[in-house]
């Protein structure tokens, strides 16, 4: 059993081995991060895979990556453990949440032509569909909503 089966198995709310969440609508996935970069290419394959799975079109798979990888560097450079990644596809879309324990919203940058980062709350802003940041006690998560309609 996974990480994912094991803490939704002691929190009571069935799910599968790969973290799909039983029942309802829509398929929902979550994964466990380590605080660590070498948690963005995991983030990205992960939900990849998932969102194929789920029928998702290749062009709205490129910006789900895409953006989940700059949610996923947001929270293990500025951000604190736990991590948690958290995905669901709906019939008009996908929707991919980022928690972590520091509840500092992110901040959007104005950044030079020169510069090698600063420009992922602007790529989740302009690719996504909506986005928000939801605070909680314990943190915050950070989403985005991509459109995305059934093959």
């Amino acid at each position: 059993m996974d990480d994912a089966t094991n803490e939704a198995t002691q929190q009571g709310v069935p799910r599968s081995a790969d973290g799909r969440t039983a029942g309802g609508d829509a398929d929902r996935w979550h994964l466990e991060l380590e605080h660590h970069l070498s948690s963005v290419p995991q983030a990205r394959h992960w939900v990849v895979q998932r969102c194929a799975r789920a029928g998702v079109l290749p062009a709205a798979l490129t910006v789900v990556e895409l953006l989940t990888a700059e949610l996923t560097a947001n929270a293990v450079l500025h951000g604190r453990p736990p991590v948690r990644l958290d995905v669901e596809r709906t019939a008009g879309g996908v929707r991919v949440a980022v928690g972590d324990a520091e509840p500092a919203p992110p901040v959007r940058r104005s950044v030079g032509p020169e510069a090698t980062g600063g420009r992922g709350v602007a790529l989740v802003d302009l690719l996504s569909s909506t986005w928000g940041v939801e605070e909680r006690a314990d943190g915050k998560t950070v989403w985005f909503a991509v459109d995305a309609p059934d093959r």
